[in-house]
C-alpha cells in the first residue's frame, strides 16, 4: 500500500532534515513566549494581522524549499517519496469532493442558518481576521499552510523517517503526527491532540491514495474555515452586555 515510500538518504540529505527537525525542535521550545510577542505585536499595529501573514506564507514557503532539498542531494530520494505524484483518478476525485464538503459546510452555516462562532479561545483569537483584506491574506495562509506544512511533515519528515530512521510507516505516521501536533502547542493541550489527530488523518488519506494532493486540500479548505471563511463574535467588554454584539466584518 506504501511501496512507493522507499527513500535511502545520502549524508547531504539527511543532514537537511536533520537540521529542518531541529528548528522545529527550537521553534516548538519557544512557543509560548513567540506566541506572547506575536500577538503584542500584531495588537500592537492597524496591519498587524496582514503583516503576520506575509510572514507566515514567507517563512513556510522558505521552510518547503529546504524540505525539498534532498531530492537534489543524490538519486536515493524520488519525488514519489514525498507524495510528489498525482493521484489516480479515483484519488483526485476524493481530493476535490474533500474540499468541496469542507468548503461547502463552513459556507452554507455561515450564510443559510445564519451562524456565527463565539469568541475563539485567546491563543488563536489574535490571528482571526476582522477585515476582508485580511480574509484575503487568509486564503493565502490557508493554502500556504495547506501546501507547504503537509509537504515538511507528510513529505519530508514521514520520508525521512521511513528512509532515514528506517522505521515502520505506521510508527514513522505516528511520531510525525504528534511532531506535528506540538508545533500547534501555543493552542494549549487540546489544540495539540487535534491537530495530531488531524495529521494522523491526513497521513492515512496520502498512505491511502500515494499522492499529498488529497491532505493538501483537505489542509487548506480546514484552514479557509478560520482565516477566510468565518466569522466569529468579537469577545464583549467587561462593562457591556453581551445580548447583541455584532460579527466584525
Amino acid at each position: 500500500m506504501a511501496r512507493w515510500i522507499d527513500p535511502h538518504f545520502g549524508p547531504a540529505g539527511a543532514a537537511v532534515l536533520a537540521l529542518l527537525a531541529v528548528w522545529f525542535v527550537v521553534r516548538i521550545a519557544r512557543s509560548p513566549g513567540t506566541v506572547a510577542r506575536r500577538r503584542a505585536e500584531i495588537e500592537s499595529r492597524p496591519d498587524g494581522r496582514v503583516r503576520f501573514h506575509r510572514r507566515y506564507i514567507l517563512s513556510w514557503w522558505l521552510l518547503a524549499a529546504v524540505a525539498l532539498l534532498p531530492l537534489l542531494t543524490g538519486p536515493g530520494v524520488h519525488p514519489d517519496d514525498y507524495g510528489l505524484r498525482w493521484p489516480g483518478a479515483g484519488g483526485a476525485a476524493l481530493a476535490a469532493g474533500l474540499f468541496a464538503l469542507f468548503i461547502g459546510v463552513v459556507w452554507a452555516r455561515d450564510r443559510f442558518l445564519r451562524r456565527r462562532l463565539p469568541a475563539a479561545p485567546p491563543q488563536v483569537a489574535f490571528l482571526l481576521p476582522r477585515t476582508g483584506i485580511e480574509r484575503l491574506w487568509g486564503v493565502g495562509t490557508a493554502f500556504t499552510a495547506g501546501i507547504c506544512e503537509e509537504l515538511v511533515f507528510r513529505g519530508a519528515f514521514l520520508a525521512g523517517a521511513v528512509g532515514g530512521l528506517h522505521l515502520n510507516l505506521w510508527v514513522a505516521a505516528a511520531l510525525v503526527s504528534l511532531f506535528f501536533g506540538l508545533g500547534h502547542l501555543y493552542q494549549g493541550v487540546v489544540g495539540v491532540v487535534g491537530t495530531a489527530v488531524f495529521g494522523t488523518c491526513a497521513t492515512v488519506l496520502y498512505v491511502l491514495t500515494g499522492s499529498l494532493l488529497v491532505p493538501i486540500l483537505v489542509h487548506a479548505a480546514v484552514d479557509l474555515g478560520p482565516f477566510a471563511l468565518s466569522r466569529y463574535e468579537p469577545p464583549a467588554p467587561a462593562d457591556t452586555p453581551t445580548v447583541g454584539s455584532a460579527s466584525p466584518r
